[in-house]
């Protein structure tokens, strides 16, 4: 029996550093951008179909959860690939991007609806996938607005992820401790008898 607890304690040991390796790290919180958007037609938005440039995108307040550290610089300078909402085309590879602390910031677009569209103001919405170097691609949400004055328009744009933590290092570690409770109980028994 002492045995089969010292191999149960092992197996457990094991389980539980395995488990740990396992461990995903989402993306979490939101962050926000501003600029000036070109369109393909900026006397009527209603006309428009595509983004065609993006000019003096920066990062506009402080960012939220894994983006809580950028928040402090903003002004960051963010670079905003020009798509087409009429007919939506997607993906958009890296529908933003910029580089902060050694690490990448991006968003791929998956998906996009134009939400409310009048002439001087277009509002734009989709889900995609938020990366950062060093944690784990998260699933998330992106809305555009944009407004026309003159021949420009200004824009802002925030995107946000929120995904719950992979359960698995709990899972397994409630696992592996009701596997040592087994053990110990019937150990119990057999001593006693």
């Amino acid at each position: 029996m002492k045995k089969l607890f010292i191999v149960c304690s092992f197996i457990v040991a094991f389980i539980g550093a395995m488990s740990f390796n396992a461990m995903a790290i989402p993306i979490t919180g939101a962050v926000s951008f501003s600029g000036t958007a070109v369109t393909d037609n900026m006397y009527d938005l209603t006309l428009a179909t595509k983004y065609t440039a993006f000019n003096d995108v920066t990062i506009a307040g402080a960012g939220t959860g894994s983006y809580s550290g950028v928040g402090v610089l903003s002004g960051i300078d963010v670079t905003v690939t020009p798509f087409t909402f009429n007919p939506a085309t997607v993906p958009v590879e890296d529908l933003w991007t910029f580089d902060f602390a050694d690490k990448t910031y991006s968003f791929e677009a998956t998906s996009l609806a134009v939400d409310m569209r009048t002439t001087n103001s277009l509002s734009i919405s989709g889900s995609g996938i938020a990366s950062i170097t060093g944690l784990d691609d998260t699933p998330g949400n992106w809305i555009f607005t944009s407004n026309r004055a003159g021949n420009t328009g200004s824009f802002s744009m925030s995107a946000s992820s929120a995904s719950a933590p992979v359960p698995e290092p709990a899972t397994m570690l409630l696992l592996g401790s009701g596997l040592v409770g087994l053990a110990s109980v019937g150990r119990r028994k057999f001593i006693k008898k």
